[in-house]
Parts: C-alpha cells; sequence; structure tokens
C-alpha cells in the first residue's frame, strides 16, 4: 500500500483529455496519423541527409509520446465497434488514407533506419580494421638499449605504436 502525505492536501491529477466518443477519436486520429506521418519523413530524410545525432535525438523524443496517444485513440476506436460501424463513410474513407499513408511512411523510415545503421556498422568496422592493422604492424626502434651495438628490435617498454626510430648516430 502506497503511503499517503495527509498533512498536505493532494492535488487531483489531471484527467487526459482523450476523445470521448468514435467520431471524436476518429477525428482525432486522423490528425494525429498525419502529424505522425510527417515526422516519421522527417526522420528518414534526416538520416539519408546524416544529420547530426542531436538533431535526430529531438524527433524520436517528439515521436514517442506522439506514438504512446495514437496507441491509445486507436485502441479505444478498435474497442468501440459499434461506434466505428455508425461513423461517416467519409471519415472512415479519411481513416483509411490516413493509415495508408502512416503505414508507407513507417515503412520508409523503417528503410532509412536500416540502411543508416548499416553505413554506421561499415564505418565503425572500416575504422576497427585500420586501427588493427597499424597495431599489428611490425615497428622497430634502434636498438641503442642492447649495448650500443647496431640493429633493429622492438622497444623495451610501452606500446607498439609509440615505436620510433633513432636517427642519432
Amino acid at each position: 500500500m502506497d503511503k499517503v502525505d495527509v498533512r498536505f492536501p493532494q492535488q487531483p491529477k489531471p484527467a487526459a483529455n482523450l476523445p470521448k466518443n468514435a467520431q471524436e477519436r476518429a477525428v482525432a486520429l486522423i490528425e494525429l496519423m498525419g502529424r505522425l506521418t510527417a515526422l516519421l519523413e522527417r526522420e528518414a530524410a534526416a538520416v539519408r541527409a546524416r544529420r547530426p545525432a542531436k538533431e535526430l535525438a529531438q524527433i524520436v523524443k517528439d515521436k514517442q509520446p506522439m506514438t504512446l496517444v495514437y496507441e491509445e485513440i486507436s485502441r479505444m476506436l478498435r474497442v468501440d465497434r459499434d461506434g466505428l460501424i455508425a461513423l461517416p463513410q467519409e471519415l472512415k474513407t479519411s481513416l483509411k488514407d490516413a493509415t495508408g499513408k502512416l503505414y508507407a511512411a513507417t515503412a520508409d523510415n523503417a528503410e532509412a533506419l536500416r540502411i543508416g545503421g548499416e553505413a554506421q556498422k561499415v564505418m565503425v568496422d572500416t575504422v576497427v580494421t585500420v586501427i588493427t592493422r597499424q597495431q599489428k604492424a611490425p615497428t622497430t626502434a634502434y636498438a641503442a638499449h642492447m649495448g650500443g651495438g647496431r640493429g633493429y628490435s622492438a622497444p623495451p617498454s610501452g606500446p607498439r605504436t609509440s615505436a620510433a626510430l633513432n636517427t642519432r648516430l
């Protein structure tokens, strides 16, 4: 059981301002799907244009609450079978069109994100390969530490990438 501080009256939480009937839900859902479609298209374009991560993060931040509201209103409309059946035909058509556009934008967005992820993976793999190759490259140093004799050997300590040729004779 949650503890409640009875010394200070609690303000009631405001009720969510969700549509009350099927017609209001359908109108709200059509408008929301239009905004969500535009946001998904903007995100796909930003990914393809390789926009900064900060810009993409803001789009994701904007998309998340819209998606949650879309899911809730959509669920409320689906469970109200009688209200859904009673909707005017032009509203049903608008709902169907908006749904088709949203699904197309979602598929395009998913493809852009997949390709962007693959491009990012290729870039990371290339950097890792170059660094690995550099670390495996044979490095030598003048062997002054080996009794003053001439010749080359690996440096006595430190990473292999710090080896340098001693040119002082």
